[in-house]
């Protein structure tokens, strides 16, 4: 079946674009931070840094108790942070007032052992299959910090492990890495509304002022959540955007990527390309969170926009799925995206351990302009929002190209 002209220009466009945003990916200068061998994460030992926390300060928790949503809802807000980890079985709910004072969760599925992480001081949450070599691994906190972020130890052999990573960089499991669950940072009110039916982490019994944050609250603009304040040096900083930005984060193919969470929320869709992919962040709003797609379909890559609320590819004009990434009407109903996953940090962090990290918004964005919503050739204007200028110091967008 041949292709229509409007279709063939629409993916000679996409193939433009393309071209010109992988050359300024491969072109970018970049810093290693990463340890990039053994020698390398060994000698990140020397490099802790102490705190008033010793270990066991701050207990974990080990198959903790779980409420049912209903029973969960009387004491919880609906803009309360909660974080979704999809574990084997189903998704699972964790309060942030309630991890903020444990900071990691062991659990047992199915005999298979899984740790859910999260660091206040950097907004670093992770979720990780913690089976190994035949051994169930229970982690707890060792009290030191590297780059700002927490320092895991395993019961099992005391080796220590970097939270942001899930490697190992000191005992037997030295350079050892976890597999990553996916893991979604979104609001009471979403979660309950989607996941309706998933146990929900209960309050532990004991003395802990559960509803008090002792490092500040996500809701007010003045706290440590969001201020300049850093609880502990870091050797890397960048000013392209706020140190407490909240990114979402991914390692795709060689490439890292720090997604800024809040630009992909205003502009509903945010295609772009790392290094020769053609990738796709959108909003899912009836969960709250950011989604990244692969948006090479056919043997071209697609472009989409947000067309009355609605995700369309501007090739076709079916619409997607922005919570599955599945074609759900028009010619490519049933096709589907593959979608990636990632984990939290707050900019400061993921910079101090990932220099050489690609952004968003960043050069591989497919700028506004060429995602207009009339067929080519068409004389009417684009009927889609304009990009927001980049955060100050951001590297400036591609040119247009010439037609």
């Amino acid at each position: 079946m041949s292709m229509s002209f409007p279709i063939q220009c629409c993916l000679a466009l996409t193939t433009l674009v393309m071209t010109l945003c992988y050359g300024i990916f491969c072109t970018k200068d970049v810093a290693w931070a990463r340890p990039q061998n053994l020698q390398d994460l060994a000698a990140l030992s020397k490099q802790l840094i102490s705190t008033s926390i010793g270990y066991g300060d701050i207990p974990s928790l080990y198959r903790p108790r779980y409420d049912r949503v209903q029973d969960a809802n009387l004491a919880m807000s609906g803009d309360d942070i909660v974080f979704v980890v999809m574990l084997p079985g189903g998704p699972r709910i964790y309060p942030q007032r309630i991890m903020v004072w444990h900071q990691v969760v062991n659990e047992v599925v199915d005999d298979m052992a899984y740790t859910i992480t999260y660091c206040p001081t950097t907004g670093t949450l992770m979720a990780y299959d913690a089976s190994m070599g035949g051994m169930n691994l229970i982690f707890d906190l060792d009290g030191r910090l590297y780059e700002g972020n927490s320092v895991l130890v395993d019961r099992s052999t005391g080796s220590l492990w970097l939270q942001e990573l899930g490697i190992a960089f000191e005992g037997p499991f030295l350079g050892r890495g976890l597999p990553m669950l996916p893991v979604y940072w979104t609001t009471w009110e979403a979660a309950r509304q989607v996941f309706p039916q998933a146990p929900v982490l209960a309050q532990p019994p004991g003395k802990r002022a559960y509803g008090r944050d002792p490092y500040g609250d996500y809701r007010k603009k003045d706290s440590y959540y969001h201020n300049d304040t850093l609880a502990y040096p870091v050797q890397y900083l960048d000013r392209r955007f706020h140190r407490k930005t909240s990114m979402l984060c991914l390692e795709y193919d060689e490439f890292l990527l720090a997604i800024d969470i809040n630009y992909v929320k205003q502009q509903g869709v945010v295609n772009f390309f790392l290094g020769s992919s053609a990738l796709l962040a959108v909003h899912d709003s009836r969960l709250d969170v950011v989604r990244v797609f692969n948006r090479h379909i056919w043997t071209e890559p697609f472009l989409f926009v947000k067309q009355g609320g609605r995700l369309m590819d501007l090739t076709t004009r079916s619409f997607w799925d922005g919570a599955t990434g599945q074609a759900v009407e028009g010619n490519m109903q049933g096709a589907s995206m593959k979608q990636y996953f990632g984990s939290y940090a707050m900019w400061f962090a993921w910079y101090s351990m990932n220099p050489e990290t690609f952004v968003i918004p960043g050069p591989g964005e497919v700028p506004a302009q060429l995602l207009s919503t009339e067929p080519p050739g068409g004389d009417g204007p684009a009927d889609v929002p304009q990009a927001p200028p980049p955060p100050p110091g951001a590297p400036p967008l591609p040119p247009l190209p010439a037609y």
